[in-house]
């Protein structure tokens, strides 16, 4: 498989678009996700998906759901935490569940703690 990659151009896109809706939309953290798409399919290049941490209630909502079925809390906490970009990563089976879903662990990863005795 060829290993792709963004341009220097595109990355500082995504990156400054990032800080403008973490800016605008007063966010903790803001995660640009990219999914290459298949060009030989007709998919475009790339697609980005701009992601907000979520909130507890979010939160809440997909532990709740992931007791039921992991892949459905995936999406529905993709669809909460949606902010802007490309929908596409959502809505169609093959990129959410072969694309965006490997990376969503980053908007809900924890921060590093330890318990002192």
């Amino acid at each position: 498989m060829e290993e792709k990659s963004l341009t220097l151009k595109q990355e500082s896109e995504i990156k400054e678009k990032a800080q403008a809706l973490k800016a605008e939309k007063k966010l903790r953290k803001v995660c640009p996700m990219v999914v290459f798409g298949d060009t030989d399919s007709g998919e475009k290049e790339y697609y980005v998906a701009y992601m907000g941490e979520p909130t507890f209630p979010q939160f809440s909502k997909f532990m709740a759901a992931s007791k039921k079925d992991e892949v459905t809390a995936m999406r529905t906490l993709a669809k909460d935490c949606f902010l802007d970009g490309d929908k596409e990563l959502i809505d169609t089976d093959s990129l959410f569940l072969f694309g965006l879903m490997g990376q969503l662990a980053e908007i809900i990863q924890t921060r590093q703690s330890t318990l002192v005795n």
